[in-house]
C-alpha cells in the first residue's frame, strides 16, 4: 500500500518522513517529488 502525503513543508526530506511513518510500521519506499528545474521539493511525497 502507498500513502500520498501532501502539503509538506519544502524543507521536508525522506529521513524526516521515515522517522514519522516508521512508528506505524515497516517502510519499503519513500519518494519525495522534486522540481527538476529548481531542485526544490514540490511539497508532496508517496510513502
Amino acid at each position: 500500500m502507498s500513502i500520498y502525503v501532501s502539503n509538506l513543508a519544502y524543507e521536508v526530506e525522506e529521513e524526516n518522513l521515515m522517522q514519522i511513518f516508521s512508528e506505524h510500521g515497516d517502510i519499503k519506499k519513500i519518494q519525495v517529488y522534486i522540481n527538476q528545474k529548481t531542485g526544490a521539493n514540490k511539497g508532496f511525497a508517496v510513502v
